[in-house]
């Protein structure tokens, strides 16, 4: 373990949600004197902070879904679209009515996450749709689960949701009612390409599907009670952008997000 690494990534933790906390309170930017923090976009430590997210799901909640039942598909079309606008017209007006904004012009797809129809030559609008109504088909997700590994299992069921996606829904539905007792609240997370890298730069390399648990769990006891109190699906995500936070401070190549503080 790099133990100056360790202590940077317990650093960029803090002072992550140091700065959510004082724009929270209507503090004047810059938020942080720290360049790299102050001139880069960077999520929350905390998934549930997140403007994209509060945004999915104030539309789930406004459009009132009745059957707990429904909760997986309709956080699959969430994620998959993962753009509000286009998940309204979806659950409201159906698939048909999202193409006709796109035919318009109008933005459909948010690419923070990159959606592909896996080499199928069809449209991706009906690509979406389809893997949604397979997600809603799956017998074993029509009654209120009790964990998170099993909905994820299920999810990965379905022909183009891949490890990561899956484990995003899972992430929604662990804070919005179908997953909130899961005996795996806690504990459950998936490694993604970002958190492999930050924990790569914290234990020197050699992350993989093998060992992620071993070392997410053990990077959860070294930082407990230096951090803020995270489920280890949080504490994998602050891993991927503690990645970006060394990229940019060192300067390595890779694509760059800046902040603009009036936005």
């Amino acid at each position: 373990m790099d133990n100056e690494m360790l202590n940077t990534f317990v650093y960029f933790v803090n002072e992550r949600e140091n700065v959510r906390i004082r724009r929270a309170a209507g503090n004047l930017p810059p938020w942080t004197m720290n360049p790299v923090l102050r001139d880069h976009h960077f999520c929350n430590i905390r998934r549930e902070d997140d403007r994209g997210t509060k945004e999915l799901r104030k539309v789930v909640t406004d459009w009132d879904v009745e059957e707990i039942a429904d909760l997986p598909w309709v956080y699959t079309a969430a994620r998959l679209f993962n753009h509000p606008i286009t998940l309204y017209t979806y659950l409201m007006y159906g698939v048909g009515a999202v193409k006709k904004r796109r035919d318009r012009g109008y933005k459909i797809f948010n690419t923070a996450y990159v959606v592909s129809t896996c080499g199928k030559r069809m449209d991706k609008v009906d690509y979406v749709h389809r893997v949604v109504m397979e997600v809603a088909n799956i017998q074993s997700l029509q009654i209120h689960n009790t964990s998170c590994r099993e909905v994820f299992n299920a999810l990965r069921t379905v022909d183009g949701l891949g490890s990561f996606l899956a484990g995003q829904v899972v992430a929604d539905l662990k804070n919005d009612r179908y997953l909130e007792y899961a005996e795996d609240w806690h504990t459950f997370s998936v490694m993604g390409p970002g958190s492999k890298k930050g924990l790569d730069f914290i234990f020197e390399g050699g992350t993989n599907e093998r060992n992620y648990e071993d070392r997410i769990s053990t990077l959860e006891l070294l930082t407990r009670g230096t951090i803020p109190k995270l489920h280890r699906q949080d504490l994998q995500n602050c891993c991927c952008e503690f990645s970006k936070y060394i990229r940019y401070d060192l300067e390595l190549p890779g694509r760059r997000r800046k902040f603009n503080a009036n936005t």
